[in-house]
């Protein structure tokens, strides 16, 4: 329920709700998150599914269609958890990789570079990360080791690395070893 000007509900039209609606009628979904105005969600299966607004690609379907019903994610089913951001998206795998795409403007997938993807792009090669966090236009992770990862936008020191420059790929925040949880704002 809610705003839906751009399919952002899943129910296969762009009309807003104020009671809770089914998405479908599907029984497997395991979690769920929004962005600014698209939706991830993750299935018992591990299969990754996306809706909504898709201007920079953040729903990770390989074009910048809108959708307004959930749609698979590519074909693997090993995804564990999921973050969007304000229009970009970050999903770990069960074997421990990072992932992301839609808007890379600030730097915020990771990827080394600004430019925008419109599938999953593996961050680096690490397969350590644990848990990751997605702000309008910065991420956060953290990885088993207890270490914490910051990029993207840094224009306000969001991104706690003692200066305001953006990051385009992940930069360790301090030398600590025992973060536990993440949440940018």
């Amino acid at each position: 329920w809610g705003k839906n000007e751009d399919g952002q509900l899943g129910l296969g039209n762009n009309d807003s709700k104020n009671t809770p609606q089914q998405v479908g009628t599907d029984n497997n979904w395991e979690s769920i998150a929004a962005g600014s105005t698209h939706t991830l969600a993750l299935k018992t299966d591990g299969t990754l599914w996306a809706w909504g607004e898709n201007v920079d690609g953040q729903l990770g379907l390989g074009n910048n269609d809108i959708t307004n019903t959930p749609q698979q994610v590519g074909t693997d089913n090993n995804w564990e958890s999921i973050a969007p951001g304000g229009f970009h998206t970050l999903a770990l795998k069960t074997d421990g990789t990072l992932w992301a795409w839609g808007d890379n403007r600030k730097g915020q997938l990771g990827l080394g570079n600004n430019d925008n993807q419109n599938t999953p792009q593996q961050v680096g090669t690490d397969n350590n990360w644990e848990s990751i966090a997605a702000g309008y236009f910065h991420t956060l992770a953290l990885k088993t080791d207890g270490t914490l990862w910051a990029w993207g936008d840094n224009i306000y020191g969001q991104l706690g690395l003692g200066n305001n420059d953006n990051q385009n790929t992940p930069q360790q925040v301090g030398t600590d070893n025992n973060w536990e949880s993440i949440a940018p704002g």
